[in-house]
C-alpha cells in the first residue's frame, strides 16, 4: 500500500468535522506546488547566472536595516 492510499483510507475514516481540516490543508499543498509558483527559465537561468559568481557582492548592513528596520548576522 502506498503513502497516498494510507492517506486516502485514514481521510475516508475521519469524521466530516474534521474531514474538513484535512482538506483545507491539502488544498493548501496543493496550490503551493503548484506551477505558478515556480521559476520561469529566464528566472531559471538569472539563478544559474548569480550562483556561478565566485566572489559576490553582499549589500551593506547599513542597506540591510535601513531595508527591514533591524540588522541581521550571518
Amino acid at each position: 500500500m502506498t503513502m497516498l492510499e494510507k492517506f486516502i483510507t485514514f481521510a475516508k475514516a475521519l469524521p466530516s468535522d474534521r474531514l474538513e481540516s484535512v482538506e483545507e490543508s491539502l488544498a493548501a499543498l496543493m496550490e503551493s506546488l503548484s506551477d505558478k509558483y515556480g521559476f520561469s527559465e529566464s528566472e531559471l537561468a538569472e539563478i544559474d547566472r548569480r550562483s556561478a559568481i565566485v566572489d559576490p557582492e553582499f549589500s551593506k548592513p547599513r542597506d540591510v536595516t535601513k531595508i527591514f528596520g533591524k540588522p541581521f548576522s550571518a
